[in-house]
């Protein structure tokens, strides 16, 4: 029996083909979820036949990119806050983070739909940034009489469109980040701004 490609111990130079194949599935699933594996591999600079010993079929690709989108954004997101000392610091840099990596986040979140059948998939993860949002709340930094939840959900709009704006060429990534958050702080901003 054959090991499963993500079980085989790698070399060093199989981990960055690989990590190439992904990254490039990222970028170009980002902009056409319908592309062909063959525009992934020429995106990588590896052929089809090389594509297709990492990953057998476009499934176990996109398994491989979701769980690669939710580890960058996880890794980002915690490099970001390290040195956040109050919540608004926190979800200035979170979202700075984020438009970072607009790839995995337009990859992700395009269509609701696109993971639904895969176990690799959970919408509902984030715990964490319903109770920063409360904490900036209570700090003053954010309304307190707009409810969290829906906080969360402008906060990932500005993101997607920040990085739409990036991918499209309509937006600086600097200047994109600074709009996201002006929009997002000052428009939520709540009696200790």
């Amino acid at each position: 029996m054959t090991p499963e490609p993500q079980d085989t111990p790698e070399t060093g130079v199989r981990q960055r083909t690989r990590r190439a194949i992904v990254d490039a599935a990222i970028g170009v699933w980002a902009r056409e979820f319908n592309a062909s594996l063959s525009d992934i591999a020429e995106r990588a600079n590896v052929s089809r036949s090389t594509l297709h010993r990492y990953f057998p079929d476009r499934k176990t690709l996109v398994d491989a990119a979701l769980r690669a989108s939710v580890e960058i954004l996880t890794e980002e997101s915690e490099k970001a806050t390290a040195g956040c000392e109050t919540a608004a610091e926190e979800l200035e840099a979170l979202m700075r983070a984020m438009i970072d990596v607009g790839d995995a986040i337009i990859f992700l979140f395009a269509d609701p739909d696109r993971f639904s059948d895969s176990s690799h998939w959970r919408e509902d993860e984030d715990e964490e940034l319903p109770v920063l949002i409360q904490r900036a709340q209570a700090d003053g930094a954010l309304r307190a009489d707009v409810d969290p939840s829906w906080i969360v959900g402008i906060f990932y709009s500005i993101i997607y469109v920040a990085a739409e704006s990036i991918n499209t060429g309509h937006m600086a990534r600097h200047r994109a980040g600074d709009v996201a958050v002006q929009t997002f702080l000052h428009g939520l901003a709540g009696t200790g701004n």
